[in-house]
């Protein structure tokens, strides 16, 4: 017996199985067209709305997000030229407890984690690197490291700000496109049945509604009883 993709399955595959179906009932005419209209129809013109809107936003962010990334990444290799820089600056010590606050466990903290948070975790860089807690650091290359790192972060800061938007319009397309996924797989298994109502057999129904059969449980019991710990225990 064939099988209406589950709710479960990823929302891409929902709706193309929702679409490849209407489009296959309205080429077949007649009562599949008719049916497919009356329990898909308004769905698949929800679905096609959803869709136009998600390549909307996605295309709208992408070169910005591009940006942001391409941004990132050299804020991130500042952030490590400048460790290294003051690590030369105090005399390249093989241990350092001054340098460990600044980098408690390197320089991670600052380069790793949400994008959106690093503007202020640099900030708080340039506040430790120009506080005078290194005894060794010469003051006014304290004083430019933490200019740099401020500015990066302000540079940074600013195409956080206009990608933000732009991701929170993908964000909640992609968020419509999963509800109306499962709305859609509801609607495919209804007119499944709408169709055997009608007597229309498995085949036939399975020529028009991708089947999306279960994936077959491994054998994990000893011989052939089947009711042993699949733990092997």
């Amino acid at each position: 017996m064939g099988q209406v993709v589950r709710k479960t399955a990823a929302a891409e595959t929902i709706l193309g199985d929702l679409l490849t179906t209407y489009t296959n009932a309205v080429a077949k005419k007649g009562d599949w067209e008719t049916t497919a209209e009356a329990r898909i129809g308004p769905t698949v013109v929800l679905v096609k709305a959803v869709q136009q809107r998600l390549k909307e936003a996605a295309d709208a962010a992408a070169p910005i997000v591009a940006e942001l990334d391409a941004l990132n990444e050299e804020t991130d290799d500042l952030v490590g030229r400048i460790a290294d820089s003051i690590w030369n600056d105090v005399g390249r010590p093989g241990s350092d407890p001054a340098l460990d606050i600044f980098y408690p466990g390197g320089i991670s903290y600052y380069t790793d984690g949400p994008v959106d948070e690093q503007p202020v975790r640099m900030e708080l860089l340039a506040e430790l690197i120009e506080s005078g807690i290194h005894p060794r650091l010469d003051p006014a290359k304290a004083t430019d490291y933490a200019t740099q790192i401020r500015q990066a972060g302000t540079r940074l800061e600013e195409k956080i700000d206009a990608a933000r938007p732009l991701k929170a319009r993908v964000t909640l397309a992609e968020r419509m496109q999963q509800a109306i996924a499962r709305s859609a797989a509801v609607s495919l298994a209804r007119l499944k049945a709408a169709w055997k109502a009608d007597g229309k057999t498995e085949a036939e129904i399975h020529s028009v509604i991708p089947d999306r059969p279960s994936a077959k449980r491994k054998n994990t019991g000893g011989g052939g009883g089947g009711g042993g710990d699949p733990t092997g225990q």
